[in-house]
């Protein structure tokens, strides 16, 4: 990868891409979590990156295992981990942030080039990447209900759970430090 370093070694696991398709010597591709934690115990990596899809809800539970069993296992709990996702879900980061998580960035899934950004993605993170510092910029009265095995439907806990939550107000308000800006946020309606 052009931005880094020929020594700077990253294991991405990603659930659909092939190997064939990443060409960069520094990168090792696998894609599953069982390989994922073989080959981090097998070599020393300078950072470990999970790739999210949101296949299910039951694949991202599955996920978030991963990462705990790599910040539980003393081969691996020195190596950084960076969680790469398509939305900035609050319940997400929670959880990755409680199993030891430090990093995480954001992809736009309906993104063409998507593969033409992964260079990016994958950059050595910086401390605007740090977990702790990118919920503090989500609004912490977001509540997610399942719908589906696939979907949420969120509701603003502010709003005493009577307001959907649809991507304008979130990209404007919930999932920005403007959040604290917020009508709902500032007047709380829980009875």
């Amino acid at each position: 990868m052009k931005s880094h370093s020929k020594n700077y070694k990253i294991l991405l696991f990603h659930y659909s891409m092939r190997l064939d398709e990443w060409p960069y010597g520094n990168l090792t591709l696998v894609n599953s979590p069982a390989t994922c934690l073989h080959k981090a115990t097998e070599n020393n990596y300078d950072l470990i990156a999970i790739f999210h899809e949101y296949r299910s809800l039951k694949a991202r539970h599955a996920l978030v295992e991963l990462c705990s069993m790599l910040k539980r296992n003393r081969y691996t709990l020195h190596i950084p981990l960076l969680f790469l996702l398509p939305s900035r879900h609050r319940e997400m980061l929670e959880q990755l942030h409680n199993v030891g998580v430090e990093y995480a960035r954001f992809y736009d899934p309906r993104d063409p080039n998507l593969k033409n950004h992964i260079e990016s993605l994958l950059a050595k993170p910086s401390k605007e990447c740090k977990i702790g510092r990118i919920m503090s910029g989500i609004c912490p009265h977001i509540n997610y209900f399942p719908i589906s095995r696939h979907k949420e439907i969120l509701y603003c806990g502010a709003y005493r759970n009577r307001l959907v939550l649809g991507s304008p107000r979130l990209s404007h308000f919930c999932e920005t430090f403007n959040h604290k800006n917020c009508p709902y946020f500032n007047c709380l309606k829980f009875h």
